[in-house]
């Protein structure tokens, strides 16, 4: 039986984006309380893209040295990331981009 390699920088991806959940999350909830919330999202939209770009290099660069507990976490992390999106886009409303564009 072979014993599952586990590093740190797959627990500092999941934390990261853990932290990123929590951000869309937190402007989300908040968002009429934000000075600029389509600011705030856009930056995250960025943060969430440059992970994720991250992550495919992480498991392409590990290949078959990336556990199977490591590469599930990994995996669902991201599903669950992507499943705040949605959330997001419905606190964008057509008015909101026609009033940032003449202001």
């Amino acid at each position: 039986m072979v014993a599952e390699k586990f590093d740190e920088e797959c627990l500092l991806k999941d934390i990261q984006a853990s932290k990123l959940a929590a951000a869309i999350t937190k402007l989300t909830w908040g968002w009429n309380n934000v000075a600029n919330p389509l600011k705030e999202a856009h930056e995250l939209m960025t943060d969430y893209r440059k992970l994720s770009v991250e992550i495919s290099e992480y498991e392409q660069r590990m290949g078959s040295e990336l556990g199977v507990y490591q590469k599930n976490q990994i995996e669902d992390t991201m599903h669950d990331l992507e499943k705040l999106i949605p959330a997001l886009e419905k606190k964008i409303t057509p008015s909101e981009f026609i009033e940032k564009k003449f202001e």
